[in-house]
């Protein structure tokens, strides 16, 4: 490393012109989320499209489907696009089912900036929705824009007042 920085320091171009983009790619590599935190919120849901995909009825195979508008705590426009199917019910609770969701998070007006996340929860067999005031916790698996290779978690709460909160835990 001491040589690379010699052949730097005496002038030689190429070499200043890799050091420059070594530095600049390092700088603003480091993505723009590193460690951050991000709150989206929206009022109650409108009912999914449901796709009755197996047996009659509700049933594993399931899917319910939502397209809709959010804002982030600082009044950015979010879009959420969301995809949940039905896996099985809970052996514990013939009340509960699991479904595991999929969903794009866009972030602002250009639609460049999304966050990816997936995970699976309990929810009520009557309902599309999770019990209110009970977190839920799924994974970030990436995203694009400024949140490209973005990781971490989104707990989601279905607040007593029908409105939701995501708070995403960046990394």
């Amino acid at each position: 490393m001491r040589e690379v920085w010699l052949l730097i320091w005496k002038g030689n171009p190429v070499m200043n012109h890799l050091a420059l983009t070594a530095a600049a790619v390092t700088l603003f590599s480091s993505t723009v989320f590193a460690d951050s935190s991000l709150r989206v919120t929206h009022g109650p849901l409108d009912a999914p499209t449901y796709v009755d995909a197996a047996a009659p009825g509700d049933s594993p195979g399931d899917m319910r489907i939502w397209r809709f508008s959010a804002t982030t705590s600082t009044n950015q426009p979010v879009m959420m696009d969301w995809v949940m199917i039905t896996t099985g019910r809970d052996a514990a609770s013939k009340n509960l089912e699991s479904r595991m969701t999929s969903s794009v998070v866009t972030i602002g007006a250009n639609g460049e900036d999304t966050i990816l996340l997936q995970g699976a929860g309990l929810y009520p067999v009557a309902g599309a929705a999770l019990k209110r005031d009970v977190p839920l916790d799924r994974a970030v698996i990436g995203g694009t824009g400024r949140y490209a290779g973005a990781m971490g978690v989104v707990t989601t709460t279905h607040l007593s007042d029908g409105s939701w909160e995501h708070v995403f835990q960046i990394k």
